[in-house]
């Protein structure tokens, strides 16, 4: 599925969360990147809970710091073609509230630190708003904390195309919940004016994978017309 994804969607930069594995062998990457157009990254789970998987395509970055963090994992990439540094930052937050002040600390300073336009995605297992599940809910002291973090650095949400929630219990009566997003800074805004999201059908997870796309102009090759005379007849 892995494979299929990175090949239809075309994709540059890709982050997995929960993988659940400490590490990673060449026979598995040779099944998702059979090419070898990335490099990987990848923060290791806690036993079996957790885990990060990063990957950037090397045909089109080049990639400079990487930090690992308690619930991140930042990369530092540099476009070849324009030369414009991105820092590029997936997190998997923790499920239980006991850890969330330290996640949410850990986002802040990935916002304070970054000196490049700046992406945050994943599974941030936070509700904003009661809006963002469909059973009861109150926003609590975590909710306020993460708005605050997003408003006092200033970042935006990308608004999500396709449906309200990224979650599902899979049970007959579903709980929906959106715990996956993207958000952008001021500056990477104004640097992809045009940036969307939208979900993906789920096939194998309880979470849709979600396509971010800067809408940056492709050069495309014009191709020759031929025309077969046998087509009159």
């Amino acid at each position: 599925m892995i494979k299929d994804l990175l090949s239809e969607y075309e994709v540059d930069f890709v982050g997995l969360q929960e993988t659940m594995k400490k590490s990673y062998s060449d026979k598995f990457f040779r099944k998702i990147d059979p090419m070898k157009k990335f490099i990987w990254h990848w923060l290791a789970s806690d036993g079996k809970s957790g885990g990060i998987l990063c990957g950037i395509n090397i045909n089109k970055f080049d990639v400079g710091n990487v930090v690992e963090g308690q619930f991140s994992l930042v990369m530092t990439a540099v476009d070849k073609k324009t030369q414009k540094s991105l820092t590029l930052a997936i997190v998997y937050g923790p499920a239980h509230n006991d850890k969330k002040d330290q996640f949410l600390t850990e986002i802040s300073n990935i916002c304070g630190s970054s000196k490049s336009p700046l992406l945050i995605g994943g599974d941030f297992n936070i509700l904003r708003y009661s809006s963002e599940k469909n059973k009861k809910f109150a926003g609590n002291k975590i909710s306020d904390l993460f708005n605050w973090v997003i408003n006092t650095h200033e970042l935006r949400e990308v608004d999500l195309i396709g449906g309200r929630y990224t979650w599902s219990n899979n049970q007959q009566d579903p709980i929906l919940e959106k715990l996956d997003r993207i958000l952008i800074s001021e500056d990477w805004e104004a640097e992809f004016p045009l940036t969307n999201l939208r979900k993906i059908p789920r096939e194998l997870l309880d979470h849709n994978p979600l396509l971010l796309c800067t809408d940056q102009e492709k050069v495309k090759k014009s191709k020759a017309f031929c025309f077969e005379t046998s087509w009159l007849k």
